[in-house]
């Protein structure tokens, strides 16, 4: 999908084996996309991509795809999960999750040791993962029993794209499969022990839902548990890192970061305010939100139910594949100005859309050279719009800010700032770093006797 960056057409047309596929690569018409949900549907491309994700057995995809050749309508159970998943996670709701959160990073940034040493992707990936587990599945989840299923479900993520081919999965996605048949049996016990009950009520919820619609067995309602699991650890730890990585590469940004987060978000020594940090830390926001378009350009797609024409000039057939392309989006020089491939901190300063660069990369003020709001896609738009965006704002927002004012970091044993990101790799998450980045802390004077604590 890269080399689709370089041509100027708003909308390709690619043949594919089962059908065609119509790629969007113009803010402006995936606006309209978005618009016409009711012949484009992003549920049906869900409830395909699901029991494949999790190894499904054909009891509970049957379930989840609904009757052969029908649309699915609001009494299926993705139509019906929406409200389950979605409420709790509207931005008025989260403060008791986002609090467990929070202390759970606070108690791991408290065993952070001056002069220790370690590698910052799993550093970052083992906290989110570990404190995401704890805060939606409760003290008892299987994460926290077995501390090594989070290893185990990160060689799942890492080779889900072998796995949910089928083919042969336990010979060419070994790794893959031996990691979600651990976490699945983690979470088969969860359930069976009713270890939900102490869950977030989203969970609870969940696996209620779960029963009512006919999939009664623990290891199939456990599989379903690593969706959901992928969706709260994935995306997070990996902007954090990105994040991280470009602050302390940048002496000038992160000083200008520090007194920013310093004057309007530290309400105590060492009491942070993640409200404030999102509402009056506009650097770094944009820093967060620049980091997601250069290393999270999610693809986003929607099934044709009916000969639809967008825009008044594009018919897309019924039964093709709709597939709205971030990564054609976010690297268009027209949309974002001519550096738009590379990393610039100040984009997002003046609109949580961005705004278009001048020739010399500087970033203008006024609604003129503000993007298209459709332009950014790393939380998806529309029907697609990733519920859980806010709570993820908050948990990267306060990781991020945490080490930035608590810790000097510098490369150790000979590896460097920006190390390579995997961009060959389908796009259906952040990018991961194709080389280890070691870092070595420093607790800075100022901090060295202060536990710190994050409010939501």
């Amino acid at each position: 999908m890269v080399g689709l960056q370089k041509y100027k057409h708003p909308i390709f047309t690619l043949p594919m084996l089962t059908g065609r596929t119509y790629i969007v690569a113009d803010p402006a018409l995936a606006a309209a996309v978005q618009k016409a949900s009711s012949t484009m549907s992003f549920d049906s491309i869900v409830a395909d991509v699901t029991p494949r994700l999790v190894g499904s057995n054909a009891h509970t995809a049957r379930i989840i795809r609904g009757p052969p050749g029908k649309n699915l309508d609001e009494t299926s159970i993705v139509k019906k999960s929406h409200s389950v998943i979605n409420t709790p996670l509207m931005a008025n709701n989260i403060h008791d999750v986002s609090k467990k959160q929070l202390d759970y990073f606070g108690g791991l940034i408290a065993k952070v040791n001056d002069g220790s040493e370690f590698e910052l992707f799993r550093f970052i990936r083992t906290a989110v993962t570990a404190a995401s587990q704890n805060s939606f599945y409760g003290p008892n989840n299987p994460f926290e029993k077995n501390p090594h299923l989070v290893e185990d479900f990160w060689d799942w993520e890492a080779g889900n794209i072998a796995f949910m081919s089928g083919v042969f999965p336990s010979v060419f996605a070994r790794d893959a499969t031996r990691g979600i048949r651990a976490c699945v049996k983690g979470f088969k016990e969860w359930i069976e022990t009713e270890g939900y009950k102490d869950a977030y009520v989203l969970l609870r919820n969940r696996n209620q839902l779960h029963s009512d619609e006919g999939i009664i067995d623990t290891e199939e309602k456990a599989k379903l548990e690593m969706g959901f699991s992928l969706g709260v650890n994935v995306n997070a730890s990996g902007v954090t890192f990105w994040m991280v990585n470009q602050i302390f590469s940048r002496p000038e940004l992160l000083s200008k970061i520090r007194k920013e987060i310093r004057d309007n978000a530290v309400e105590a020594p060492g009491v942070l305010s993640v409200e404030r940090l999102r509402l009056s830390c506009p650097r770094l926001n944009s820093v967060a939100r620049e980091t997601m378009r250069l290393y999270m350009p999610a693809v986003t797609a929607r099934l044709v139910t009916e000969d639809t024409i967008v825009a008044d000039t594009y018919l897309l057939r019924k039964g093709a594949v709709v597939q709205l392309n971030g990564s054609a989006i976010h690297n268009n020089a027209d949309v974002w100005g001519p550096d738009c491939e590379i990393f610039n901190p100040d984009r997002f300063l003046y609109s949580l859309s961005g705004s278009k660069t001048m020739l010399d990369g500087t970033v203008p003020e006024g609604r003129a050279h503000f993007v298209h709001p459709a332009a950014f896609r790393s939380f998806g738009g529309g029907t697609s719009w990733c519920p859980g965006r806010h709570f993820a704002q908050m948990e990267v927002l306060g990781l991020a800010a945490v080490l930035v004012m608590g810790f000097d970091l510098e490369p150790a044993n000979g590896t460097t700032w920006n190390p390579p990101a995997d961009e060959k790799r389908v796009p259906i998450a952040v990018m991961k770093p194709t080389a280890r980045l070691e870092v070595k802390v420093k607790v800075r004077k100022e901090y060295e006797s202060i536990t710190w604590e994050m409010k939501p």
